[in-house]
């Protein structure tokens, strides 16, 4: 059994109950956004082409997908085609390569849990318009 889902932040901030030291960094790098999604590296056997091929322009229209994140949706690619080959020859496959593919989806939030924190990229709100608790609007 797992705990409470936590709070969506902006949820925290409208109710009073934000906490500085508890709320996503607003600072975080970023990259150019994918606008164009490009071919399938060569390498990629069918399988691995079919996942960077579906899944790169879905990640992109999402608004997800940041030029550095290229490399590891190839790694994701790959792993995929790793575990499709052992499912095709109907053996099982290594915990640790299990883990880590699942540890890949989870990254581009592809599972319910992990979808949550995962974040378009776009405008950014620069200040906290609830910071005040509406003090700005009150008659002086």
């Amino acid at each position: 059994m797992r705990g409470r889902k936590p709070t969506p932040h902006n949820l925290k901030v409208i109710a009073g109950t934000d906490r500085p030291d508890r709320a996503p960094p607003i600072d975080m790098p970023e990259f150019d956004i994918v606008e164009s999604f490009p071919d399938p590296p060569l390498h990629l056997d069918v399988d691995g082409m079919f996942m960077w091929t579906d899944l790169g322009p879905r990640l992109v229209s999402a608004r997800v997908l940041q030029v550095v994140d290229l490399f590891m949706l190839e790694q994701l690619c790959v792993a995929w085609s790793h575990f499709r080959k052992f499912a095709k020859a109907n053996m099982p496959m290594a915990a640790a390569d299990h883990n880590a593919l699942k540890a890949l989806f989870s990254e581009f939030g592809m599972s319910p849990a992990s979808r949550r924190k995962v974040t378009s990229v776009g405008k950014k709100e620069t200040a906290n318009r609830f910071a005040s608790r509406g003090a700005a609007n009150r008659p002086a």
